[in-house]
């Protein structure tokens, strides 16, 4: 039965609306659940407000209670949830997501291995076991909900209890709008159209498509690259932008759990592991374990030893932490190269002028000094 269902919400791409009033959406909610995660037997600060304009409220919020949010801010190098009019608390005192719920609705196209398919699960998250159903590469889902779990992954609701993983998707919105774009998303980042452009093909950045984005839609878009001076977005849905008509809309993850780790076990971890993977080939949109690309590869690496998503590809990563600047680096930052909300690459610093990273076709992973022929423009603390 819940095949049938499955199989009715199926439709083939080719009827898919390729104009841009697919990216024009309507309604979004933020909220989720913040777990308390402090000292047994106390609690954390309630305040009201946020960042510097905080005043305490004389309550406390108990360790191992779970509270609704319908909001998130960021202030101070902290994330702020709204668990209350007005009320927050901190994720620098052990306030940790559970799990993000955003009202978006549209398509999703399975984007996995051709000839293989995904499974659909009963839940999202780790607290879930397989439908028995899989989804070939290639179909279309009509997908009514999605939710960024506790550990960062991406998760879309095709019917009733199944979901299917964000990772192997191309998405096609119906309703999202400026509330939505604000969530952080492991595999997405969302744009604000400024000027009208065509929408351009993928073999051929200067060949312009029949589509057109309009000035003021907001699209999700999966990659970036550096062709000449011009850096291009590649739509969630199919096509490309340039960085000359669009602004990214900034989003924050939360700060990743360190499971009991102190925070010089956790970098060590990641740069032992990072080393691990040294002279195995760049692969383009490799993650591993044979191969890899550069973002790929610093996902591998993260999720590894936290067994947390800090993101699939540049502009999501650059999210996952707190900017600093190249005097500032320390030994297990993320090093990019592009303007924020723009990057093309990303490696790992080590220390000493010296990065690791998965540069480019044709090379191995490496670890590379750095130059002025190749400066990065900013480096993200993943564990501040």
């Amino acid at each position: 039965m819940k095949k049938k269902t499955l199989l009715l919400l199926a439709f083939l791409t080719t009827t898919l609306s390729l104009g841009v009033n697919q990216h024009q959406v309507n309604a979004a909610i933020e909220q989720g659940i913040v777990t308390i995660n402090y000292v047994p037997g106390y609690g954390i600060e309630l305040w009201q407000g946020y960042g510097e304009q905080r005043v305490s409220t004389g309550r406390k919020l108990a360790d191992g209670t779970a509270w609704k949010y319908t909001a998130v801010r960021q202030a101070q190098g902290s994330t702020w949830y709204q668990v209350a009019n007005d009320q927050w608390i901190s994720s620098d005192q052990g306030a940790t997501p559970t799990e993000v719920e955003v009202t978006n609705s549209g398509v999703a196209k399975i984007n996995y291995v051709p000839g293989y398919s995904i499974a659909v699960w009963d839940n999202y998250g780790s607290a879930h076991q397989t439908t028995g159903q899989f989804l070939k590469h290639g179909t279309s889902w009509k997908f009514s909900q999605k939710v960024i779990d506790s550990n960062g992954d991406a998760w879309y609701q095709v019917g009733n209890r199944q979901w299917i993983s964000g990772a192997y998707t191309k998405v096609t919105n119906e309703f999202f709008d400026a509330n939505a774009a604000k969530v952080w998303d492991p595999n997405f980042a969302t744009l604000k159209v400024t000027k009208n452009s065509p929408i351009y093909t993928n073999s051929n950045f200067y060949a312009a498509g029949a589509y057109r984005a309009n000035a003021g839609a907001l699209v999700e878009v999966c990659s970036t690259v550096l062709n000449g001076n011009t850096i291009w977005y590649e739509l969630s849905d199919g096509g490309w932008l340039p960085s000359s008509v669009v602004t990214p809309i900034s989003t924050q993850r939360s700060r990743l759990i360190l499971n009991g780790k102190t925070k010089d076990q956790a970098i060590n971890e990641v740069i032992a592991t990072a080393k691990q993977q040294l002279g195995k080939p760049y692969v383009w949109d490799g993650k591993g374990p044979n191969g890899f690309d550069c973002s790929g590869l610093m996902e591998y690496v993260f999720q590894h030893v936290t067994g947390q998503n800090i993101g699939s590809w540049t502009v999501p990563q650059e999210s996952s932490g707190v900017k600093v600047t190249l005097d500032q680096l320390q030994a297990g930052d993320l090093i990019f190269w592009g303007a924020p909300g723009a990057t093309y690459h990303v490696g790992l610093y080590l220390g000493n002028n010296q990065y690791l990273n998965a540069l480019r076709p044709g090379t191995k992973i490496k670890i590379d000094q750095i130059s002025a022929s190749f400066n990065p423009s900013f480096g993200v603390r993943i564990f501040p």
